[in-house]
């Protein structure tokens, strides 16, 4: 699923597709290149949809982004844990939101 203006633009109505048509997790997999990166995508649309809009999302919505794409996904086994999850995105150049660590 490539990107496109109503991912962004009206992050809703492209949510609302991909609920309808299962087909579309796998084409947004496909496009995205992993599992992290769809997820990635999916979580930040849901952050815009909110009264107060985000930009990035958080480790635990990007988790939730990738346990969904795995329910429609039969390829996908297990989700990796919000860790490496994040740390593929950061890779990748996107951010995701991480609760600080405190120093012992």
């Amino acid at each position: 699923m490539k990107r496109t203006r109503d991912e962004v633009e009206r992050p809703g109505e492209w949510l609302r597709r991909l609920r309808e048509d299962p087909q579309c997790y796998h084409l947004l997999l496909e496009d995205a290149g992993s599992l992290a990166l769809a997820a990635h995508r999916i979580a930040c649309a849901r952050c815009r949809t909110r009264p107060t809009a985000m930009n990035v999302p958080t480790g635990s919505e990007l988790h939730a982004a990738a346990r969904e794409i795995q329910s429609y996904v039969a390829s996908i086994d297990t989700v990796p844990p919000i860790c490496d999850l994040a740390e593929d995105c950061e890779s990748a150049g996107v951010p995701v939101l991480l609760p600080a660590v405190r120093a012992a």
